[in-house]
């Protein structure tokens, strides 16, 4: 058995024990911690008949569960999901690059700020290792919950981990919603104003991206071989409906249009945030919190159509 097999059952072991003693697991061993968070992560859940799958939310670079998900987990929560987040993706600090900022406007700190004050640093590790580390968590709500499938809802980064994930575990997964996340790549063309430091230096997006966000930064530039080999067969997984969320007014995701599948067919589709409100200005981070963006995010969940126009 392999150490990445053997670490994986012995962290959704201690897990299920910590579920079953009435106390949200943690898993720390792995990069992977299961945290508080108001409408996500209550293992008394259960699955309705008519939403019988659990929702899983994934976060995106730099951040966690709780920075990114306090508006979207209630909302979904409020519709009768069960719903779940775990933060992931976690790498020592002296692998990443210092970002001289408090706090650049990203949801979340930048890595070394965070860690000045204390806070754990999630998000930044390579997708492969991040897709591992979501794999237990799935497998655990599964297990917990006895659901046969999940919904799964990625922001950023978290959407090319989700993209991942179902690469290497097929038949898992009912429906997937991206927000924000470079299908194609970003070219994180505002990450140097929001990064003054790297700008001040001459780095352009991508390179502040690599220093910022670490090895997933670095891995969703256009034509990294993690993207080629994720497209290589198209965006999508059959049996899987896909709806890609964007923002026209998106500043680190560029070009916004990355955010969209290249080609939706069958069931899966696009959606501007814009669309029937053109004059509405959301940001990367406000794709989280803007009320019109929720409502579209939990449109798609529930395969609903849109909301009204503004």
């Amino acid at each position: 058995m392999s150490t990445v097999r053997f670490a994986t059952i012995s962290v959704l072991l201690c897990a299920l024990i910590a579920v079953a003693a009435g106390r949200a697991p943690r898993a720390h061993a792995f990069g992977m911690e299961v945290p508080p968070l108001v409408g996500a992560n209550d293992f008394s859940c259960r699955p309705s008949r008519d939403k019988p799958y659990p929702v899983i939310l994934a976060h995106g670079a730099a951040t966690d569960a709780q920075r990114s998900f306090g508006a979207l987990a209630p909302a979904l929560r409020s519709q009768g999901y069960c719903v779940f987040a775990a933060d992931v993706g976690r790498v020592p600090l002296p692998t990443l690059g210092l970002n001289g900022v408090s706090d650049p406007g990203w949801p979340g700190l930048g890595p070394i700020a965070a860690a000045v004050q204390g806070d754990p640093v999630y998000g930044v590790a390579d997708i492969g290792s991040q897709a591992v580390q979501l794999a237990t968590f799935v497998a655990m709500v599964r297990g917990v919950t006895g659901a046969p499938k999940v919904e799964m809802v990625g922001h950023s980064t978290g959407g090319t981990e989700i993209r991942e994930y179902v690469r290497r575990h097929p038949g898992v997964v009912d429906s997937v919603v991206t927000i924000g996340t470079p299908y194609r790549g970003s070219t994180f063309d505002g990450l140097p104003k929001m990064f003054p430091f790297y700008g001040a230096l001459g780095m352009d997006g991508e390179q502040t991206a690599a220093q910022v966000f670490g090895p997933a930064g670095a891995e969703q530039v256009p034509g990294t071989p993690t993207l080629t080999r994720l497209n290589a067969d198209g965006e999508t997984e059959p049996g899987i409906r896909y709806t890609a969320i964007a923002s026209r007014t998106d500043e680190v995701i560029t070009p916004a249009e990355t955010a969209l599948l290249a080609r939706p067919e069958g069931g899966n589709r696009n959606i501007w945030i814009q669309d029937g409100c053109p004059a509405l200005t959301v940001s990367h981070n406000e794709l989280l919190s803007n009320p019109r963006a929720i409502a579209e995010i939990t449109a798609a969940v529930a395969g609903a159509p849109p909301p009204p126009p503004c």
